[in-house]
């Protein structure tokens, strides 16, 4: 049975020769946490929580390959603030992929396993804002990158797309609701709205307390 230490490992291994290149996680390495999700998934027949669980555990593979890199970068680098600096941008840049990449995979591992996604979607979106916190990234270029990463992932299966934003949002606030309700505030406005032609509604009061202010 993979678990979420496996995939994660998978994950570091297979994008941190790419993120030596690069310096973070692009858009081409998104596939790459997203293939690797996915299969993971399908592999274990993995549903709702379980999917969310190997999807975070893929996020912080990809966080940590980050980190090793920026961490040598900074090492090595004559000026270092500039070097952590450029370091946390790459990070925060790379955990909006991480995420986006992990409910791509999460979406497409369900679908192939004829599970309920939106569990999976949720749940994800919820973990990677969580763990993007306790790495010290920006919970909101988490969030963003999580719904989407729900947008993409639903309009290539049979999934719906406005539900599937939305879980991934709602999800998300409910996770930064748990760190603050500043936070929740941020969160939600950086999910709710428009985004890729989708208008995204989150299922949760959370975060609507200082919205108006």
């Amino acid at each position: 049975m993979v678990d979420e230490r496996e995939i994660g490992a998978r994950v570091k291994n297979s994008i941190i020769g790419v993120i030596r290149g690069a310096g973070e996680i692009t858009q081409a390495t998104v596939e790459t946490v997203a293939s690797t999700v996915q299969s993971a998934v399908k592999e274990s027949g993995a549903t709702g929580a379980a999917a969310a669980s190997l999807a975070v555990g893929a996020v912080k593979g990809a966080i940590g390959a980050v980190g090793d890199v920026g961490g040598q970068a900074a090492e090595t680098a004559t000026d270092t603030v500039a070097a952590a600096v450029d370091s946390a941008s790459k990070v925060g840049a790379s955990v909006g992929n991480a995420a986006k990449g992990a409910v791509i995979g999460a979406v497409r591992g369900s679908a192939e396993a004829g599970t309920e996604a939106m569990e999976a979607i949720g749940q994800t979106s919820r973990t990677v804002v969580s763990e993007a916190s306790a790495v010290g990234a920006d919970i909101t270029t988490a969030a963003l990158g999580a719904v989407e990463g729900a947008i993409e992932a639903a309009k290539e299966t049979t999934t719906n797309v406005e539900e599937a934003a939305a879980a991934a949002a709602t999800g998300a606030i409910e996770a930064a609701g748990e760190i603050s309700e500043a936070a929740a505030v941020r969160v939600r406005r950086s999910v709710e709205g428009t985004i890729q032609g989708v208008k995204v509604v989150a299922q949760t009061a959370i975060g609507k307390g200082q919205s108006d202010q």
